[in-house]
């Protein structure tokens, strides 16, 4: 999970923790970028931010995971609506990303799209 606010840190985390999932969380991309160079195919699913400081998108971070482990799973999130912009359709037609979730995401929504996303795929 990488976002630059600690609350959507925590609540993501201990909301899909609670169920049972592996978390790591950084609060800069240029963080987990590091870590995932790595280690990326050893997570099946990167949940980030847009918009982040430090002149990295969440999308530059999404290329950048399905480079290295295209199996796992990038969902984007954002407080504003993303999916009028070109460039999400762009990343979602091409597989970069594969779920586009806006902010506030309510808890028993999430829940369901990531459950839903790993009994689909077998996980």
């Amino acid at each position: 999970m990488v976002d630059d606010e600690p609350d959507i840190l925590l609540a993501i985390g201990s909301i899909l923790s609670g169920r049972g999932h592996y978390v790591k969380t950084f609060d800069k991309a240029a963080s987990a970028l590091e870590h995932l160079a790595s280690e990326a195919a050893q997570y099946d699913l990167v949940i980030t931010d847009y918009r982040m400081p430090g002149g990295i998108s969440g999308i530059d971070l999404a290329k950048t995971v399905k480079k290295h482990a295209t199996k796992t799973k990038v969902f984007l999130i954002s407080a504003f609506d993303v999916l009028s912009l070109p460039e999400f359709s762009e990343a979602l037609g091409s597989e970069i990303v594969d779920e586009v979730l806006q902010k506030p995401i309510p808890n028993d929504k999430l829940i369901a799209i990531v459950e839903k996303t790993f009994l689909h795929n077998n996980h």
